[in-house]
């Protein structure tokens, strides 16, 4: 009796926290709508402009046209092309599949991928009747409102498809099938590098000859991809590297324009947002936004930039050494968390489609929450859950009414749940925490 009376008050304090985590999404969003509704500018528009939708897909679609004939095309003019070579044949499959409808062939895919991820979520997370209905509640508010996944859709950018394979290589991963895990984390690191990072969860696990594996593999698959934009390997590098530095120029070596800055976030994003705020003195984001256009301006460049960017690899390699340091002997949850957590914020320029990176592990927190926690087969405080859900709501909400310090707030937001995640283990049976692979 005693233990039934225990369980269903730990599934009450599961409830709230994903009550909070839903009213979180439902009220923060429907508020920034509000504020652009009734305030039409630029810079409070929770998505970009409508004459600029679809454009990271459209944008190549004559570039991407003719790709069996030599790289150069890809590496000359506008759009700038900084993707590794077998991007360019995911931007070919979406603009030239069905030619005359790119963009329904990429919401088509993109919708029904984001459609049957949550139905697998909600399949393992909803075998609980006492805390069912507020899993479901979450699953749907995530996937009908949630920010990353309607910029990524606004945009048309090929990050969902980075995203999808990642995640179903991290849904391997803590099934704890290592091979198809590091197989499907290598085909994702070849079309944008980033989720490289995932691999350190095998190294973690001592998987080293799965990790050769995701090594072989992308290195095989980038091989073929610049065979195929041809005439060979070296001169399709040679014929992308004007693109990649002009990338590198316009977007990493200066400030991004106000109405970019605002929806990115990564570690390096932040530097340059508060190097402008020093410079104002305060924030202000009137004058950041005026302050940002005047110095994007300079012929050489704001040179506080350029020392920003030189010292960014380093901080970046200190901030990684943390996070192993932090998180090596932490359970499972914590790790994929805080991995996911980089990979979103180590490009030097980071999006809000990067967030599609946080959404299994969310998914997998649900998880533990309902099949774990509500049951009483392991212990989190609701004062962890509560942080969990408030984080994790924050940062799938748009925040424009901040302007151009949304991106700022976001990675705020990011190092808080990368804190909450370091403060609060979330040891979990299902995800393979007890298992002998787990303790070796």
């Amino acid at each position: 009796m005693e233990n039934g009376k225990e369980r269903g008050e730990t599934a009450t304090h599961v409830n709230r926290a994903l009550m909070l985590y839903v009213g979180l999404v439902v009220s923060i969003t429907a508020a920034s709508w509000s504020v652009y509704y009734f305030n039409p500018t630029f810079d409070r528009r929770p998505l970009y402009g409508k004459y600029d939708q679809f454009r990271d897909l459209t944008n190549y679609a004559g570039k991407t046209e003719h790709l069996w004939h030599g790289a150069d095309a890809l590496g000359r003019g506008f759009p700038t092309y900084n993707y590794p070579p077998p991007g360019a044949f995911v931007f070919k499959t979406f603009n030239h599949l069905v030619p005359t409808h790119p963009v329904k062939t990429y919401l088509f895919f993109f919708f029904a991928t984001l459609f049957c991820s949550a139905l697998v979520v909600w399949r393992a997370a909803c075998t609980n009747p006492a805390t069912r209905t507020m899993a479901a509640a979450a699953i749907a508010v995530t996937l009908v409102l949630g920010e990353p996944t309607w910029f990524t859709a606004d945009r048309g950018n090929i990050e969902w498809v980075v995203c999808a394979l990642a995640g179903l290589g991290l849904c391997f991963l803590l099934r704890r099938r290592n091979k198809f895990a590091a197989a499907f984390i290598a085909v994702a690191s070849s079309i944008k590098p980033f989720s490289i990072l995932f691999l350190g969860l095998l190294l973690r696990r001592r998987k080293y000859t799965e990790v050769m594996l995701a090594f072989a593999i992308m290195v095989v698959i980038i091989t073929l991809a610049a065979v195929a934009l041809g005439p060979n390997p070296w001169r399709a590098y040679e014929a992308l590297k004007p693109g990649a530095a002009d990338y590198v120029n316009t977007y990493v070596r200066n400030l991004l324009p106000p109405d970019q800055a605002r929806f990115c976030h990564s570690i390096l994003d932040g530097m340059k947002m508060a190097a402008v705020t020093a410079k104002i003195h305060g924030i202000h984001p009137t004058l950041a936004s005026n302050a940002i256009t005047d110095l994007r301006q300079r012929p050489a460049g704001w040179n506080a930039v350029h020392l920003l960017v030189r010292g960014y690899p380093w901080i970046l390699l200190a901030g990684l050494a943390l996070l192993v340091t932090r998180f090596y002997r932490m359970p499972v949850l914590n790790q994929v968390t805080a991995v996911a957590m980089a990979v979103s914020l180590c490009p030097p320029v980071a999006g809000e489609y990067t967030l599609l990176q946080l959404y299994v592990p969310f998914g997998a927190f649900l998880i533990f929450l309902t099949r774990e926690v509500a049951t009483g087969q392991t212990q989190l405080s609701s004062v962890a859950m509560n942080g969990y859900a408030m984080t994790y709501a924050l940062l799938f909400v748009p925040l424009t009414f901040l302007r151009v310090y949304a991106g700022s707030a976001k990675l705020i937001l990011s190092l808080a749940l990368l804190w909450v995640a370091a403060k609060y283990p979330m040891r979990s049976a299902y995800f393979g925490d007890f298992s002998p692979e787990a303790n070796s």
